[in-house]
């Protein structure tokens, strides 16, 4: 595409700035082209160096997609610390159970509006091979279109093992080992054809709008895409907004069931204990990072499948706090984990019959300047022919496995449907 042939010009002819006492080198230059969704992840999709990253922000107001690390971080100490030191921004996030991947791009496109900026970021020691990193650029990968054939399907935690752990779940709050667990299943699906990761989530981004979409892919064979509704945090300086998205309902078949199953929601006592539970949680977590804090009353945040609850949350942090610590207190959110948070999270690991990995973690970026990170539900891990689909559902007392395995259901309904598979 001509649009990326001129940026590879722009950044190749690019005046190098001056390198004293410099570590790193950004090379940075602009066009303006406004582009779909499927050209962005044909650009990535085509990309040699790994990892590869993608991340639209929920409201579309930004793009980021990354190949290739120049430095990657397995600890968010040492990520934030880099960040700071350098000024740079950095990409990637926490798994469930907090492992970190993070990484400084190679190459960077971001996308705001009509403008699109492409970064080359280089050591000071890496300036005579410009031409080499830029050398795929310009490539595009055609997405794939059609049907994946199906060979098999089954979840990984079948009704009686899920009815069996809620029941384990409903005793530990009888005695008061926590108050709410959020329990997870997987559906295993294998195809005649291997799956295509950026075909499939420009597919999702089209069933699945108001949502933040991401992919991360440390190789060519496996890739974690998702469509979230869900933030975990925004900050532009030192303001932070967050929110509690907790409570469900399905979407009816026409409006007015809709509305109906959305006034029943609002009104339910057991949905919005959930959804105040995680309320409590989020302010518990962050009383000693701001200075004060707001809740929104409770909405409604209709998706394609499914409504939530949801409850947005504003804050001004402290002088001197940082993403590594907001973070660290906010993730995993009360919403896929649980409440207290150890405890729900040792009980998860004893029941679930699989380890969640990506789903449930969090990806995003920061910068000294701004950060946000959105939740990885409603996603899925990737491998050759092979998905694995997650979903999960709120645990409290009064939860009944019948209600939850159908939610858990029409969450997962979102990823499988992509696939578009026939028999």
């Amino acid at each position: 595409m001509k649009i990326f042939s001129q940026l590879k010009q722009a950044l190749s002819q690019t005046a190098l700035p001056d390198l004293q006492g410099k570590d790193y080198v950004q090379l940075q230059v602009q066009a303006k082209q406004s582009l779909s969704g499927s050209e962005l992840l044909g650009w990535l999709g085509a990309k040699s160096a790994y990892p590869h990253f993608f991340w639209q922000q929920r409201e579309d107001e930004c793009t980021l997609l990354a190949s290739g690390a120049v430095e990657a971080f397995s600890s968010l100490a040492s990520a934030q610390a880099f960040s700071q030191a350098h000024g740079l921004a950095l990409v990637g996030g926490l798994q469930f159970n907090n492992q970190a991947s993070f990484i400084l791009p190679r190459l960077l496109l971001v996308k705001k509006g009509p403008i699109l900026t492409a970064c080359l970021t280089l050591k000071a020691s890496e300036i005579a091979s410009i031409e080499d990193f830029l050398a795929d650029f310009e490539e595009l990968a055609s997405l794939q279109t059609g049907q994946n054939t199906l060979l098999n399907q089954h979840a990984l935690c079948n009704f009686e093992r899920w009815q069996a752990n809620i029941g384990q779940a409903i005793q530990g709050m009888a005695q008061k080992a926590f108050n709410k667990v959020v329990l997870a299943n997987a559906t295993e699906l294998t195809f005649a054809q291997p799956l295509c990761p950026y075909s499939l989530l420009n597919a999702s981004q089209a069933k699945n709008p108001h949502s933040y979409h991401f992919l991360w892919a440390e190789n060519k064979e496996r890739a974690f895409i998702g469509s979230s509704p869900e933030r975990l945090y925004a900050r532009t300086g030192h303001h932070l907004q967050t929110e509690a998205l907790a409570g469900t309902v399905a979407v009816g078949e026409n409006e007015a069931q809709s509305q109906a199953n959305a006034d029943w929601l609002l009104h339910d006592l057991k949905n919005s204990y959930e959804n105040w539970l995680v309320v409590e949680e989020i302010q518990e977590n962050l009383v000693e990072l701001v200075k004060d804090i707001e809740v929104s009353d409770l909405q409604i945040k209709r998706l394609s499948l499914v409504q939530h609850l949801y409850r947005s949350i504003q804050a001004h942090l402290e002088p001197g706090v940082q993403d590594n610590q907001i973070l660290a207190h906010l993730h995993p959110t009360a919403a896929v984990a649980g409440i207290p948070y150890q405890s729900a999270f040792d009980f998860i690991q004893a029941v679930e019959p699989f380890e969640r990995g990506w789903y449930a973690g969090t990806l995003g970026y920061f910068s000294p300047q701004a950060a946000e990170f959105c939740v990885t539900i409603r996603s899925a891990q990737l491998q050759a022919n092979q998905a694995r689909v997650y979903a999960g559902a709120g645990i409290v007392e009064g939860s009944e496995p019948e209600t939850e395995w159908r939610e858990i259901e029409r969450k997962a309904l979102a990823m499988i449907q992509l696939f578009n598979h026939n028999h």
